[in-house]
């Protein structure tokens, strides 16, 4: 390779660099923006819940009704538009293949919806009967819009399908640096859960005075609760998508250092070698001009 061909290269890999550590850092400003919004989700679902528990401590709560054991599952599977993520997708059919069979059902038997251009590519090709593809942004601001359009898709496959049982494949950020994949199961509301509220004492002595018709008030409470559980997987999996991609971009900019090392240890010695054969040459030169000037003397 020559000094020129070498220089090139050198500049082309500081240019690499430059463009992976603006990735780098726009995803960790990122991860900030979606820390905040999953944050504020806490305290909103902390309200939804209160609502349900205000409903039980006033007997105006419904019996929790039987599940059916026939139905449809739905499978709602969250990941990416954009790449270099590693096995984040990929994990995730992964995953929900394995839950499927496990279950002992077909993949025929199962719907899905996918979220995420490169998801929706892989579900296709795992064969995945997709009754719904969305992308997904990396604004924030749309992450409501987006929840809404897909529990609009819910309910119509639960009339259409005989839907019975929704889940939720994603992925989420733990404290720190390592990201989990989660599985949540979005409707029905676990029966557990549900004995666990009606056991819990309020927190004061007075429960709030309910004035909504008690069933108006519970289906929007029920509403709004697969709106937040939604809205809150979406925005983990972002945090997650952007937490992987500055750690991808940490390993690329170091591996780019290396090689910049190694380039910039090959120019310098072939740039000293180049010298120093240029110097060869001219006290070579100079060697045989020297008996030519004794001679006419």
């Amino acid at each position: 390779m020559t000094l020129e061909t070498l220089q090139k290269r050198i500049k082309t890999t500081q240019d690499l660099r430059n463009i992976v550590s603006t990735m780098k850092a726009l995803s960790s400003v990122s991860i900030l923006q979606y820390d905040q919004a999953a944050a504020s989700l806490k305290g909103y679902r902390k309200n939804i819940r209160d609502g349900f528990h205000a409903l039980m401590k006033r007997g105006q709560m419904p019996p929790l009704p039987e599940h059916p054991k026939e139905g449809k599952t739905l499978v709602i599977l969250i990941g990416t538009d954009s790449g270099l993520v590693g096995r984040f997708n990929n994990e995730i059919v992964t995953k929900a293949r394995d839950e499927i069979h496990l279950a002992q059902k077909h993949l025929s038997d199962v719907l899905f919806l996918s979220v995420g251009k490169r998801m929706a590519v892989l579900a296709e090709n795992a064969k995945m009967n997709l009754i719904g593809k969305y992308a997904i942004s990396n604004s924030i601001k749309v992450v409501n819009s987006l929840a809404g359009t897909i529990i609009l898709r819910m309910y119509e496959a639960m009339h259409q399908y005989k839907v019975t049982r929704v889940v939720m494949f994603y992925h989420y950020r733990e404290q720190g640096t390592s990201v989990s994949l989660k599985k949540t199961t979005l409707f029905p509301v676990s029966r557990k859960a549900y004995d666990d509220l009606r056991k819990k004492k309020w927190k004061t002595n007075n429960v709030p005075l309910v004035t909504l018709p008690a069933r108006q008030l519970l289906d929007a409470l029920i509403k709004e609760y697969l709106m937040i559980e939604l809205s809150a997987a979406l925005t983990y999996s972002l945090a997650a998508e952007h937490h992987t991609r500055m750690i991808n971009m940490q390993n690329a900019e170091k591996n780019i250092d290396e090689s910049l090392e190694k380039m910039n240890l090959e120019y310098q010695q072939k740039r000293q070698d180049a010298i120093t054969e240029e110097l060869i040459d001219v006290v070579s030169g100079a060697e045989a001009l020297t008996p030519a000037k004794a001679k006419r003397k």
